[in-house]
């Protein structure tokens, strides 16, 4: 049995720059939101998660990047807390300094 192959025109291979490689927040110039609306989007979603207290996490969005401190009660509400901040359209990075309390 033999196998056909169609050629494809003249054009080159997609090479994605070195910076797509390094991050998966690419947001195009028409996918870029302002920074309050993004901030804005974090809080909503943080607060709505009925299996996380938001109370002790503070987010900061600057240029499109994403910060999220302060303070959770276990490993799981970490993992929730960056997940629903990593998710929101329009950010151009993500970096994360929440840590887990201790208990008293």
């Amino acid at each position: 049995m033999q196998r056909h192959h169609k050629e494809h025109g003249a054009s080159t291979p997609h090479t994605p720059s070195p910076e797509s490689d390094r991050s998966p927040f690419n947001a195009s110039a028409s996918q870029r939101r302002p920074d309050a609306d993004i901030r804005r989007e974090i809080h909503k979603r943080l607060n709505e998660d009925p299996l996380l207290d938001a109370s002790g996490i503070f987010v900061s969005v600057s240029n499109g990047r994403v910060l999220v401190e302060g303070s959770v009660t276990n490993d799981e509400a970490k993992r929730r807390a960056e997940g629903h901040s990593r998710q929101v359209n329009g950010i151009s990075g993500h970096d994360s300094n929440l840590s887990i309390r201790k208990p008293r």
